[in-house]
């Protein structure tokens, strides 16, 4: 979703978002590959601000959050490329609890361009009041948004970029984004997304990964139990943990759905504890998982966030992955 009608004033971008009160911003300096391909982007300013103040970029990227946007999947229609939107409108109808005038539309093939017997696309929708209060609301850091992006396209710009640097582009690989309040999954190979889901938060999780909540807490037995030999009943054992049981469930519905693309990694995306949590979620899921660094693909040497250090690295880790768009993208 872009606005072209402003001439930019320099190469650097701006990422932002709204939190109550505050403003979580990125400043970077250009687009990837803006001074040479192969050179990462070096972030200049990054953190929270509770009073706005005009930051000067050339690009002014604001990133909606998921509350105020749906990301559908339908059927590609049989339309000209340039009539998908329209086509799309239609489709969703049923789907949305609002007219879809009152939604503003963008699409983009599931997988990318390549042709598939059965093509599907997503129709991101969201309030035309939503976008109007997200640029409104960065007047004062910004007298122009350029583009609005979402946080499924932006987590798949982290993706691609640690499956290139690990050798795996051309496989398979999954990203969860986990934090207090809630956590969200793409797939993709390549530049391409092809599968998201949201996924309630799991405080349990990150309890233990933190050490709060101990691996194996002591319980009583149950009244009226009785050991019998060869039973399976262990007391100590951790409790299930929710998202591990969705994470399951998601990656059995991808297996369905793409065979010929099989998982090779999942990477976890946190403010904290990030190593412990992958080491939780593969030990319980059997799939080799990591923790992604979504400073890895900047240059190296960034500074100290601004405002509240506590928070800042949460609420910008989607801006993180948003700074990394390129222009070919429709998102």
């Amino acid at each position: 979703m872009r606005w072209p009608w402003s001439p930019r004033r320099s190469g650097q971008r701006l990422l932002l978002r709204r939190l109550g009160a505050q403003h979580a911003f990125v400043l970077t300096d250009g687009a990837p590959g803006l001074h040479g391909a192969g050179q990462p982007v070096r972030l200049l300013r990054w953190g929270l601000l509770t009073q706005a103040s005009p930051l000067a970029a050339g690009d002014v990227i604001a990133l909606l959050d998921p509350a105020e946007y749906q990301i559908l999947k339908v059927d590609t229609p049989n339309v000209p490329q340039e009539e998908l939107k329209a086509a799309a409108r239609w489709q969703i109808k049923e789907m949305v609890d609002v007219d879809v005038a009152e939604l503003t539309l963008d699409v983009m093939h599931v997988g990318g361009d390549v042709e598939r017997a059965h093509r599907q696309l997503f129709v991101v929708a969201a309030r035309n009041r939503a976008i109007k209060a997200l640029t409104d609301g960065a007047a004062g850091l910004s007298d122009q948004v350029s583009i609005v992006d979402i946080w499924e396209t932006s987590l798949r710009n982290l993706l691609a970029h640690q499956a290139r640097a690990d050798g795996l582009d051309a496989r398979a690989c999954a990203a969860v984004l986990i934090d207090a309040g809630q956590c969200l999954l793409v797939v993709g190979t390549g530049d391409e997304l092809f599968y998201t889901r949201r996924i309630e938060a799991d405080p349990g999780l990150l309890a233990r990964a933190s050490g709060e909540q101990p691996e194996g807490p002591a319980t009583e037995l149950p009244l009226g139990f009785e050991y019998q030999p060869g039973g399976t009943f262990d007391a100590g054992a951790p409790q299930e943990s929710p998202l591990v049981v969705e994470l399951q469930r998601s990656i059995d519905v991808w297996e369905r759905s793409w065979p010929e693309l099989p998982l090779a990694r999942l990477y976890v995306i946190s403010a904290g504890h990030g190593p412990e949590v992958a080491t939780l979620i593969q030990r319980e899921l059997g799939l080799r998982t990591l923790a992604l660094d979504p400073f890895a693909a900047f240059a190296a040497g960034r500074p100290e966030p601004e405002g509240d250090a506590a928070g800042a690295l949460a609420a910008c880790i989607p801006l993180l992955g948003a700074a990394l768009r390129t222009e070919s993208r429709q998102f």
